[in-house]
């Protein structure tokens, strides 16, 4: 059954109004469809898609197979009002029906839908994909085909003199020179029928055989594009837990100039890229941790984001090991002066949490989604994975706090990894936020404290769930939930 949020009389609701400064509404939403109410999958590893010039058409992602048993495409999760309710809709090309690693973006003015990911049944191989009409059953376009990468993050925007999409695809590609595997693939021209696309190589510096595998991009309108990735630093062997700088890059031009992404340089060596922070140690542990909630360590945390208005001001976030041993922990720094100093300590440190993604809205206000594993050392069945998200309106001094989600760490018990998922993601529109996180769908109300919808069926009295015909009970599962906050 659905959850509604409690209704207030019109007068008491005025006085109230009238009272109190106003807040932001907050709402969650359980992704799955009523129709595939049966499965039980891990739907873990979730990104979403909100169209700039129309709110209500949302996209999302995650770890997930083709409900109809088909192995040659691969399902998205549609809403076409706003995300209160979603459809799967099969239109990614997959060789086993099921998807890979995969993010998606709206660009702009043209609509059209941008899908980087490693495709289903083929190991390491890119696809980076398009649709002129993502509710559409025609199949994604083919753009872009390579093998050897990983972890494929898309972000795109548009020329606004032209209108044209330009679309930037952070991946390791382990097929870069010297191990410098840090990687942005971009076109100029997403919206032609046969885009050109540059690799444009980030690490001038040597590495201890790669460089970490997330690479994330952020755009500016004004053609400022911003990356960062994790160097893998030698002589450290690439060992757990691995040695690395975090670093950022700049490009002033679309990533349009050779060489690109070169704007910005480090003091100390004078190399593209502006080291943030030297030699931090960098779990990568390729197995489900017990004392983690069930989630591995795979060095894949990092962050970037742009205020949209002012391209010099940029946040990110990153993870590591401060003492080179658990927690597993989150930094956020700034930068105001396009990336040249960080602030030297952090905004903002949570420990033993995941998943750090930030986002800046149209009136600078900061938010910071992440999954924290609580409490720290004690046994699995104790362990809680909350889902938090923290905003800020004075540059990152002072954070509220706000819980979408605190569920079981222990159940459902782990399938595969990643648990709930190598990144999640968080985004502005104006200024609300938009975002997704895959957790445990135990139904549970006190497990969800702003409030939660489930279109899949399910019985919060008996806290459990229900098959398509509501006639036995189903087994608990991870689901992605996607979430907005509607800014006052």
């Amino acid at each position: 059954m659905n959850i509604k949020n409690l209704k207030v009389p019109g007068l008491l609701l005025a006085l109230t109004a009238a009272a109190l400064p106003a807040t932001a509404q907050i709402t969650v939403v359980n992704m799955i469809p009523n129709a595939q109410s049966n499965e039980t999958r891990q739907d873990s590893e979730p990104n979403l898609a909100v169209n700039p010039t129309n709110t209500n058409n949302i996209a999302g992602s995650a770890f997930t197979a083709n409900y109809t048993g088909a192995t040659s495409t691969a399902p998205i999760f549609v809403s076409t009002n706003g995300g209160t309710t979603w459809t799967a809709n099969n239109i990614v090309p997959s060789g086993n029906g099921s998807t890979g690693d995969i993010s998606l973006r709206f660009a702009g003015a043209s609509n059209f839908l941008y899908a980087g990911t490693l495709r289903g049944g083929s190991g390491l191989t890119l696809n980076i994909l398009r649709t002129s009409n993502f509710t559409s059953t025609t199949t994604m376009s083919l753009l872009r085909s390579r093998s050897n990468v990983d972890q494929p993050y898309v972000q795109a925007g548009t020329f606004p003199t032209t209108g044209e999409d330009r679309v930037f695809v952070g991946l390791n590609d382990f097929a870069a020179a010297s191990g410098r595997s840090a990687t942005v693939d971009r076109t100029l021209s997403g919206t032609v029928a046969t885009p050109t696309w540059v690799s444009a190589r980030l690490d001038p510096r040597t590495t201890c055989g790669q460089d970490g595998p997330p690479i994330r991009s952020a755009i500016h309108p004004d053609g400022t594009i911003y990356a960062i990735y994790y160097r893998y630093r030698p002589p450290s062997g690439c060992v757990s837990p691995i040695a690395s700088d975090v670093i950022v890059v700049r490009d002033d031009n679309w990533a349009n100039p050779t060489p690109r992404f070169a704007a910005l340089t480090d003091p100390g060596d004078g190399l593209a890229g502006r080291i943030v922070v030297s030699n931090v140690r960098v779990p990568f542990t390729n197995s489900s941790q017990s004392a983690f909630g069930q989630e591995r360590f795979v060095s894949s945390n990092v962050s970037i984001a742009v205020d949209p208005n002012n391209s010099s001001r940029v946040y990110i976030a990153w993870a590591d090991f401060p003492t080179g041993v658990a927690p597993y922990t989150l930094h956020v720094r700034r930068s105001d002066n396009r990336g040249v100093t960080w602030t030297a300590t952090d905004l903002i440190t949570i420990s033993n949490a995941t998943n750090p993604a930030l986002a800046v809205n149209s009136d600078g206000k900061v938010a910071f989604l992440y999954q924290a594993n609580t409490p720290f050392g004690v046994a699995l069945a104790s362990q809680r994975w909350e889902t938090h998200v923290r905003r800020s309106t004075d540059l990152g001094v002072s954070w509220d706090d706000v819980t979408l989600a605190n569920t079981a760490a222990s159940s459902p018990a782990v399938s595969f990894i990643p648990y709930l998922g190598d990144y999640v993601h968080i985004m502005s529109v104006g200024k609300n936020f938009y975002g997704i996180f895959s957790a445990s769908n135990f139904p549970d109300l006190a497990n969800f404290p702003q409030g939660v919808t489930y279109q899949r069926n399910a019985d919060f009295v008996g806290k459990v769930l229900r098959n398509v015909t509501n006639t036995a009970n189903v087994s608990v599962s991870i689901d992605p939930f996607f979430f907005k906050i509607i800014e006052p």
